[in-house]
């Protein structure tokens, strides 16, 4: 009687990978197999759910194979060359690879990627429904500004900038081989000036109450912004707690 398990995978390549893994089986050895619930992603693969197969397995060949292994082992023991061949091998096929690698070694150019970035920025804004022009500039290696325009410029912002750093936070998730920035007409200059004036008020507050002053989450370049103007004041220290999107500034005078 052959085995019959249940594997749950991404698809039915990973899901026989993984049965013959647990199994310690062969591909040889896979009789049938049966998707009875198919794998699901949400939001352009952010989120995904396995699927689940029923994969047979066959005993029978199990004998085959571990009999043609035995046989392999002796032949090979019949065949083993000397060690000094061995080595002289290893040392041909070492200095040969060096060669190789030094002549083939690829010349590494700057690649723009600008295209990908921004299909990407507006199928996440066709997603929630905005809108909005996209238009990406490359800053440096692998860094890209990401500026919107149009009628739901507004929505995009959010109170305070909200959604923008959440679109933003988002964006970044979907493209982690980058960093990305995204402006939303000039918004976030404004913005840049309301934390300065933030950061004077929080640190006068931590200089008159003598207490840890802690604001309320921001992204990593909102909290730059902070812990540049806070680093004027000598009496004060400025440091971040938390996990982002969560993570937050908390000012408190130096001990």
């Amino acid at each position: 009687m052959n085995n019959v398990i249940e594997i749950k995978a991404m698809s039915k390549e990973q899901a026989i990978t993984r049965a013959l893994k647990r199994m310690e089986a062969t591909p040889e050895q896979i009789v049938k197999v049966v998707e009875k619930q198919k794998s699901r992603s949400f939001i352009f693969g952010l989120f995904e759910k396995e699927g689940i197969y029923e994969i047979e397995i066959s005993k029978e060949i199990v004998k085959k194979e571990e009999e043609k292994v035995q046989h392999t082992q002796g032949e090979e023991k019949r065949e083993v060359p000397k060690k000094k061949e061995v080595k002289e091998h290893r040392e041909n096929h070492k200095e040969k690879t060096h060669t190789e690698h030094k002549k083939e070694q690829p010349v590494v150019e700057s690649v723009d990627n600008s295209k990908v970035v921004e299909a990407k920025a507006k199928e996440l804004l066709e997603y929630i429904g905005l809108n909005l022009r996209v238009d990406v500039n490359k800053i440096h290696e692998r860094t890209y500004l990401v500026n919107l325009y149009g009628e739901d410029n507004g929505i995009i912002i959010g109170k305070k900038g909200k959604t923008l750093n959440s679109f933003e936070y988002l964006l970044n998730s979907l493209l982690k081989d980058y960093r990305i920035e995204v402006d939303v007409e000039g918004f976030k200059e404004k913005r840049n000036e309301t934390l300065r004036e933030l950061g004077k008020k929080m640190a006068e507050k931590a200089l008159k109450s003598n207490k840890a002053v802690r604001l309320n989450p921001m992204p990593p370049r909102e909290r730059k912004v902070i812990h540049e103007i806070v680093n004027k004041y000598p009496e004060l220290d400025t440091f971040s707690e938390g996990r982002d999107p969560k993570r937050y500034i908390v000012i408190k005078r130096k001990k």
